[in-house]
């Protein structure tokens, strides 16, 4: 089957409508009220049910997905289908049917007829961008930024295909979700030049527009191929931009995920038996599929202070091989390779294995030190998983986790474990202390190294919330350390802030980090808060109760009486710091309303500090300040 797939392709894609084509490689979705030839032998419908087209495809489903499970499909598979576990449904009719057969869960159903979609829609499409193409040089670059930067990390896309539509000059054939949000993602990477030749201001303007298309395509072209669906939602899965859509990562990872699990690619596709149905580039992709979840939600997860979605528990797919990135150029010609893929995409290849094991390292963190409802875990519990953390190691990167060794050790110098002795507490919290501060130091070398080599064009979506462990250590320095450790935090913050405002150039949730820290920074040191540079001055809270009580009393028509009235009920000193000048404005950054919103209540420093010092995430104790 594979080979047929490869001969399939050599001849090149199957020519169509760009307006109507919206899966690649030829795979086409369901036409919309499509009518079924009635009295074929595979089919048995009743008089009743012919007369209603919904009924007779949905029994035509339910008739080809025995057929396909039985092994003898009259149409040939391409769209895979899990039929779930033995708890009820298809899978228990099928066993119950059949006693000489081992009935596989994951079968590949016939391809649906294509969708075709109506004038108004196409129109929609159209004047949303959808059919509007990049130019041939544009979408070179996009591509090779795609492949060198994203691709090693996120192996979502069958890489012969896109390379085979792009050789032959026919990207507008490609499934239309996938190129917009292939072009969202690359977009972070490309030279300048692209955007400006495109007619756009900026990275950030060009990536926005991108979303645009790539999520009106997701929701307007009528696609039911849900591998498709599952492989744009993760393209997708790296936006964000502003306050209300900071969360967006999140619910499109949801939906990846409600979607891999759908196609059954949390299970391993052999568990009851070799299934010949599936090819081994249709296995490695899966396997891909699968574990880019698993990395997105766990990470997320520590990101966004966000419940892990995934239960390994309750998967048993295989764990990922080099093999699986390597197998879909097979075949492609090495000119090919050569102009668009790294050199070095195996020891790539490597590192994504790694990432995945450091990945299973962070959920086993997560719940072992944060998760809501856990007992507290014992001295054996963290030395045992310490010890996994430290076997963790990368060819040529002796400190390849330091994000998850902050992550570890911060939650262990505030609570002890369940067994340890009372009078050794105290020593170990100030061990893990140590430990969580020598990660974060090094965290601020590697990021000190690249600004100094101007690498941060190749910064990722994920760098900007990598920084926030080594920052959350150098603020609990700032709050409970010594003058010394006090003054040697703020000098490392501000470092991060530095940081931080360069990444905002392309990352929005950069823009977020740095006005949270900015503010925090400003509770803990109002004297040194003008050495922050935010676009907006952050007003103390009893500055901002007084200038809500003068907008309430001009809006009551209130006079100067009533002023001063309100005003001498303050004591002198509260007087005095109502009059001391606000830190000044002295740097102007991108994206001022992720700044603006963020400080409009009345929160304690104490209640602010701890919650910013105490969680996983920033953004878990963001509901208090009215920004979720």
């Amino acid at each position: 089957m594979r080979d047929a797939a490869r001969s399939s392709q050599s001849r090149g894609p199957p020519l169509s409508s760009p307006e109507s084509s919206t899966s690649p490689g030829g795979d086409a979705a369901p036409i919309r009220d499509s009518q079924p030839p009635l009295g074929t032998p595979d089919t048995r419908i009743s008089a009743a049910s012919s007369s209603n087209p919904s009924t007779a495809d949905e029994e035509q489903l339910g008739v080809e997905m025995v057929e396909a499970a039985l092994g003898h499909p009259r149409r040939e598979g391409r769209v895979p289908y899990y039929i779930g576990e033995q708890t009820g449904g298809p899978t228990s009719t099928m066993h119950i049917c059949s006693t000489d057969h081992v009935i596989p869960k994951h079968l590949l159903m016939p391809a649906a007829k294509q969708t075709i979609l109506t004038d108004d829609e196409k129109a929609f499409l159209r004047s949303k961008g959808v059919y509007s193409f990049l130019s041939e040089a544009s979408a070179d670059s996009l591509i090779r930024a795609y492949f060198h930067h994203v691709h090693p990390i996120m192996p979502i896309l069958e890489a012969d295909k896109l390379l085979e539509y792009h050789r032959l000059k026919r990207l507008n054939e490609y499934n239309l979700i996938l190129l917009w949000g292939l072009y969202t993602i690359a977009s972070n990477y490309m030279p300048a030049e692209v955007y400006e030749n495109e007619g756009f201001a900026s990275r950030k303007a060009f990536r926005a527009e991108m979303f645009s298309r790539a999520v009106c395509a997701y929701h307007n072209t009528g696609e039911k191929n849900n591998l498709i669906l599952l492989q744009g939602a993760l393209l997708l899965g790296f936006w964000n931009s502003d306050i209300e859509d900071h969360m967006q990562p999140w619910q499109w990872s949801g939906k990846a995920i409600n979607l891999c699990q759908i196609l059954g690619l949390h299970r391993d596709i052999d568990s009851v038996g070799y299934n010949s149905s599936i090819t081994e580039q249709q296995r490695s992709l899966f396997r891909r599929l699968w574990w880019t979840c698993f990395w997105r939600d766990r990470w997320l997860s520590v990101s966004l202070g966000r419940p892990l979605r995934i239960n390994l528990d309750e998967s048993d797919t295989s764990d990922p091989l080099v093999s699986d990135i390597a197998i879909d150029l097979e075949g492609v010609p090495e000119s090919i390779t050569s102009a668009y893929l790294p050199r070095d995409l195996p020891r790539l290849a490597e590192y994504w294995i790694q990432l995945i094991r450091m990945t299973k390292l962070l959920g086993k963190t997560l719940t072992t030190c944060y998760q809501l409802r856990r007992p507290k875990p014992t001295i054996s519990q963290i030395d045992a998983l310490e010890a996994e953390l430290m076997r963790l190691n990368m060819p040529d990167h002796p400190d390849p986790m330091l994000a998850l060794l902050v992550t570890f050790y911060r939650p262990c110098s505030v609570e002890a474990p369940s067994d340890l002795p009372t009078y050794r507490q105290r020593e170990w919290q100030q061990e893990m202390q140590g430990k969580a501060m020598s990660a974060a130091s090094k965290t601020c070398n590697i990021v000190y190294a690249l600004a100094q080599g101007n690498f941060f064009s190749y910064a990722g979506p994920m760098t900007p919330t990598l920084l926030v462990p080594a920052m959350q250590v150098y603020l609990l320095n700032c709050k409970f350390g010594d003058a010394l450790s006090r003054r040697l935090g703020l000098n490392m913050l501000n470092m991060c802030m530095m940081i931080l405002e360069e990444l905002q150039k392309t990352y929005s949730v950069a823009s977020v980090c740095r006005g949270i820290f900015g503010k925090a920074i400003q509770q803990l040191f109002p004297d040194d808060a003008a050495s922050v540079s935010l676009t907006h001055s952050l007003p103390e809270p009893q500055q901002q109760q007084q200038q809500q009580q003068q907008q309430q009393l001009l809006l009551q028509g209130g006079t100067s009486s009533a002023s001063s009235s309100s005003s001498s009920s303050l004591t002198v000193a509260e007087q005095q710091q109502q009059q001391q000048p606000l830190p000044p404005v002295t740097a102007t950054v991108a994206d001022p309303s992720l700044q603006l919103e963020l400080f409009s209540v009345n929160a304690t420093k104490a209640d602010f500090i701890d919650a910013l010092t105490a969680e996983a995430s920033i953004f878990t104790f963001v509901d208090m300040l009215n920004f979720a």
